[in-house]
């Protein structure tokens, strides 16, 4: 599962909130089959931050059991379908919604930082290493070195010969081939 950033967890929240305020507001001026579309997706929304919660240390398990509880009232909300019980479901939604985000906010640790060096030249390497060795040292950040490839040219523009330098770093430097960092799923800063 992709990493999920405290950060990205409370924008989570906030659309929920949203979502829950349209709904609310919109109850009984447009069509139920919108608003249930809407309260299906605040649902998947849940499910997807549980999961990962889950996935957490032990702070994380009373946030999981708050999107639980927020799942059960969406449902009941969606079978009620009257507007005088889904204003007060809505109100319930709102305060879980709350909780959750005060449980996100001061009882998860704060994201550390993931960065990545791109050298591609080995002897290039002196302008990235203060910098590097600053990040490498740094409790709150994970720093990752990963060469990347480059190619000579033909004249005509096309591809003569890829070179890769990363075995030509100083033996200090820990080195992440190319090929086995997945930038997609780290999403490094």
């Amino acid at each position: 599962m992709n990493k999920y950033r405290k950060s990205e967890m409370l924008k989570t929240v906030k659309l929920l909130e949203e979502a829950n305020d349209t709904v609310g507001i919109n109850i009984g001026k447009s069509e139920w089959n919108d608003m249930i579309d809407v309260l299906t997706q605040c649902q998947e929304a849940a499910i997807i931050l549980g999961e990962y919660l889950e996935t957490l240390n032990g702070d994380a398990r009373g946030l999981v059991a708050i999107l639980e509880d927020y799942c059960e009232t969406i449902y009941q909300m969606s079978i009620v379908r009257e507007e005088s019980p889904c204003r007060k479901l809505s109100k319930k939604i709102r305060k879980q919604l709350l909780e959750l985000q005060n449980g996100i906010q001061y009882n998860l640790p704060e994201d550390k930082k993931e960065i990545v060096f791109l050298p591609y030249k080995a002897s290039m390497w002196d302008s990235l290493e203060s910098v590097w060795k600053e990040a490498d040292a740094d409790d709150n950040c994970d720093a990752y070195v990963i060469p990347i490839p480059y190619y000579d040219k033909n004249p005509d523009g096309s591809f003569l010969e890829m070179h890769y330098e990363g075995t030509q770093f100083p033996a200090y430097v820990p080195i992440t081939h190319y090929d086995k960092y997945d930038f997609e799923a780290r999403r490094p800063d």
